[in-house]
């Protein structure tokens, strides 16, 4: 069975952590925006978000892994170079919340 894109990441949302325990409903609306929306506001509000308390791994850490040509610097009060696609973003939080447990997982 073959889940819908919008099913994936509404159950990997369920199952992401961050330093207080599960993600708090806010913090899912917040996710769930930039995926259905991605634009600078939206990725601003979100990329530094932990999606796995384990590994400590943020939003922009994720897609950097699922996507190698994503920037990995930014200077402070200028816009992100782009925006990651909404594939990226879905790829980049299931593979943070369920593939985020190890170091080796993620290499």
């Amino acid at each position: 069975m073959y889940l819908k894109e919008k099913e994936m990441s509404n159950i990997a949302l369920e199952f992401g952590s961050n330093l207080f325990g599960k993600l708090k409903p806010d913090i899912k609306n917040r996710l769930q925006n930039v995926i259905n929306f991605p634009s600078q506001k939206s990725w601003e509000n979100t990329h530094t978000i932990i999606l796995n308390k384990k590994r400590f791994t943020t939003l922009w850490q994720a897609v950097c892994k699922v996507d190698p040509t994503f920037q990995i610097t930014r200077r402070s009060g200028k816009d992100w170079d782009r925006i990651p696609s909404k594939k990226i973003l879905i790829k980049a939080i299931n593979t943070a919340v369920f593939k985020g447990d190890t170091k080796e997982d993620l290499n």
